[in-house]
């Protein structure tokens, strides 16, 4: 009863999941914690009532000395099944993170690169990389997060491509640019592939049975001990459930490396990124007002014509005073 309540409890997980991908509504990460613990806790513990309930405290007494070897084999060996799981599953959380950086950064090179650039080229490469941002930030990681796959980005990825390689470089500083750029774009390609398929990749349904499998029978071997105070045993097993279940429920929410409450988007593209970076060009400061006691400059000096008639009208009265003195 407890492995048909552990599997039915993991496919009606699954179902509300898909649903809730379907509806647009984003995952709740408290909402899946109570699913998968809440409900694997309530089903031990009612498979507990009922064998302590049905079995004889003589019979159980009895197996407590083989049934304690077992669950130390048994409860040793999911242990290192689990632990291999949860490094792997925690790996590609890292994982989804970097690339979401190398992938914020690429954009960022790409865009100081290109001011070796002669126009329309550089123009229209920052055209190519603000949308790529906008559309990335705004529509293609709020998909990733719920589980599925957005390429928004398609036509602005592909007009960068085509811009990129279309340049033609002139000089050794232009040639030095462009092939550094070329490696960015590869770079900001395979982050971008990536953050498109693993959202999608899940774990194996083998690893899943062997996982909720071992799980239940840990459980069942709880059952084979007797303790006097049925408070005690409920205590003991409802850890015993908590304990497995968290580690099934951190494994569950580790197959999306980008679901919000991991941080991979906040890692390239969270508060810190602004797409309006990559606008082309800075607004030119407006030309001063001129005021009321501003003239034009026509009117504060004198006419060019002006100023050479006074200058020649001094110099002959100049002279001519000379003569008369010297008369």
């Amino acid at each position: 009863m407890p492995c048909k309540g552990a599997h039915a409890s993991l496919l009606s997980l699954k179902t509300s999941e898909a649903q809730r991908q379907e509806n647009g509504k984003p995952m709740n990460a408290l909402t899946d914690f109570l699913s998968i613990v809440g409900g694997a806790t309530a089903i031990s513990l009612l498979g507990m009532a009922l064998v302590r309930r049905k079995a004889r405290r003589e019979a159980l007494e009895a197996s407590h000395e083989v049934g304690g070897y077992l669950l130390a084999i048994v409860g040793t060996l999911y242990a290192i099944l689990v632990g291999l799981i949860v490094v792997s599953a925690q790996a590609k959380v890292d994982t989804a993170s970097q690339m979401a950086v190398t992938e914020a950064n690429m954009l960022t090179n790409i865009y100081h690169l290109s001011r070796t650039f002669d126009e329309p080229c550089r123009r229209q490469i920052r055209q190519d990389l603000y949308e790529y941002a906008t559309i990335a930030s705004s529509q293609d990681w709020a998909r990733v997060e719920e589980g599925e796959e957005k390429e928004g980005t398609v036509v602005p990825y592909r007009h960068l491509w085509q811009d990129v390689t279309a340049y033609e470089p002139h000089n050794d500083n232009d040639k030095e640019c462009y092939a550094r750029m070329l490696d960015d774009l590869e770079e900001l390609s395979d982050a971008r592939k990536y953050r498109m398929v693993a959202a999608k990749s899940q774990l194996s349904p083998v690893l899943w049975s062997v996982l909720i499998a071992g799980g239940v029978m840990i459980v069942l071997f709880t059952y084979f001990f007797f303790v006097e105070s049925l408070l005690t045993q409920t205590l003991m097993t409802a850890f015993v459930a908590i304990f497995l279940s968290m580690n099934i429920y951190l494994i569950y929410v580790c197959q999306n490396p980008y679901r919000p409450e991991l941080g991979a988007k906040e890692a390239g593209f969270g508060f810190s990124f602004n797409a309006n970076w990559f606008k082309d060009g800075e607004p030119k400061p407006a030309p001063a007002a001129r005021t009321e006691n501003s003239s034009p400059a026509s009117s504060e000096s004198p006419a060019p014509g002006n100023g050479n008639s006074a200058g020649s009208a001094s110099k002959q009265e100049k002279s001519k005073n000379e003569t008369e003195e010297g008369k």
